[in-house]
């Protein structure tokens, strides 16, 4: 356990310093990874209780926009206007929570698919408060540099697993197994499914807002398609899924997957086209014949060789005497 904690520390601290090293084109990869490695364990811990989200991208909307009005109402830097960003992703979630009640499934996932539609067309309904669908600017003067946003990128996406990676260790990671398995169950031995929902969600959505409070200064500019977009929602659905939905290092591999593949098939294709096309296949193809992730198809086939040797050492012991 210690030996663990110690390799992911280690780990943890080259990946912050990494930008530092890196050639500056980097940092556009650093970027996109981290924001999507933060999406991605926000989305599989909602996931991890049962609550498949299909609009994701409210949260991630919500921080962009709290950054970006503190930095331009306020005059708040680019660090103290993430806090902002993560307590209204908090608070949102949290009040989904008690809305949707016990709500799950397929109608907890509309329920997010609706709230992300509705937020952005009251973004864009309110172009004094938010620039509506003309969209607004960042104030310049308050924007670091791009190698210090990458770097906070890297560090929140280490928070983030390494928060993930506590939580798996604790009472709340069984209780939000028992409530995806069977509430009721989990309710009768003494699981409080609301507290649990509102605790789990509030988390996610924290998670999901810094990320979208990051990318905001990267980016530099905002409107209400950028911020709600169902894109960021599909990323943050097939990040998991594709590394291995329900598992601690399947969200953080599939979203290196995830970019990865998209890079490739840009860079190898050219066309946008085509390699949209092609990078689409892949993912579909990946995820039939991976059901349970790159995560899980790992340890399939790591079970099926242990059990392998092992029939094997038998064999062999039993045909020994003759």
């Amino acid at each position: 356990m210690k030996a663990r904690i110690a390799i992911f520390l280690v780990l943890g601290v080259a990946v912050i310093l990494l930008p530092l090293i890196a050639p500056p084109v980097m940092n556009n990869m650093i970027l996109r990874v981290g924001s999507l490695v933060m999406l991605a364990i926000s989305w599989n811990l909602a996931a991890n209780a049962g609550l498949i989200s299909l609009g994701h991208s409210a949260f991630w909307g919500l921080g962009s926009y709290a950054a970006l009005l503190v930095a331009n109402k306020l005059g708040w830097p680019f660090f103290a206007s993430l806090i902002p960003a993560m307590i209204v992703g908090a608070i949102s979630a949290a009040a989904i929570a008690v809305i949707t009640g016990r709500l799950k499934g397929i109608f907890f996932a509309i329920s997010m698919l609706a709230l992300s539609e509705c937020l952005r067309v009251i973004a864009v309904m309110t172009p004094g408060f938010t620039g509506g669908g003309a969209g607004v600017f960042i104030d310049q003067a308050l924007r670091p540099s791009t190698q210090t946003v990458a770097m906070v990128t890297a560090f929140c996406a280490v928070a983030c697993g390494f928060i993930a990676y506590w939580i798996s260790l604790t009472p709340f990671h069984y209780a939000c197994r028992a409530m995806r398995n069977n509430e009721s169950a989990a309710e009768m031995l003494g699981i409080n499914p609301l507290r649990f929902r509102i605790a789990v969600l509030s988390l996610s959505g924290a998670m999901a807002s810094l990320a979208g409070g990051v990318n905001i200064w990267y980016s530099g500019f905002l409107d209400p398609m950028i911020g709600f977009d169902l894109h960021v929602t599909i990323l943050a659905q097939i990040a998991p899924i594709l590394g291995g939905i329900h598992t601690l290092a399947g969200p953080i591999i599939g979203a290196f997957a995830t970019i990865g593949l998209s890079e490739a098939t840009r860079i190898l294709l050219g066309e946008q086209g085509v390699s949209l096309l092609v990078y689409g296949l892949i993912l579909v193809f990946s995820i039939l014949y991976m059901p349970k992730g790159i995560v899980g198809t790992w340890n399939t086939w790591v079970q099926y060789r242990s059990r392998g040797a092992a029939s094997a050492k038998v064999g062999t012991t039993k045909a020994a005497p003759l």
